[in-house]
């Protein structure tokens, strides 16, 4: 699980990303990125994988769980102030833990919300 302070829920939150936020598109995710100018609050990320995507809860669930491990090596790096929206676009494939991470990563640095980046 991802610290309390780093999780997107409230569907208000989800709503501004999507209407404010810039997009950034992988082979397997889409982000979307709101930098709320506030570098005093923690970076907040939430994970959205759609039943159209896959119908099986078990798939669904692996890939959020591999997602939050990710998002959890990367919290030390992430700049603050930022609410993340991770959108899976496809399981073509069947991606793996590092076929997740590096596209994951790469977006990461596309975006710049990464320190060093």
């Amino acid at each position: 699980m991802l610290p309390a302070e780093n999780r997107l829920r409230q569907r208000h939150d989800f709503s501004n990303v999507y209407a404010r936020g810039d997009r950034y598109r992988g082979h397997y995710i889409r982000l979307r990125i709101y930098n709320t100018g506030n570098s005093a609050i923690a970076s907040k990320i939430g994970i959205v994988i759609s039943k159209k995507i896959s119908k099986s809860a078990v798939t669904r669930n692996r890939i959020k769980r591999q997602l939050r491990a990710i998002f959890r090596q990367l919290l030390s790096q992430l700049k603050q102030g930022l609410q993340i929206v991770v959108t899976v676009s496809t399981l073509e494939g069947s991606p793996n833990y590092l076929q997740l991470q590096e596209d994951l990563t790469k977006l990461s640095i596309e975006a710049k919300i990464l320190h060093g980046s």
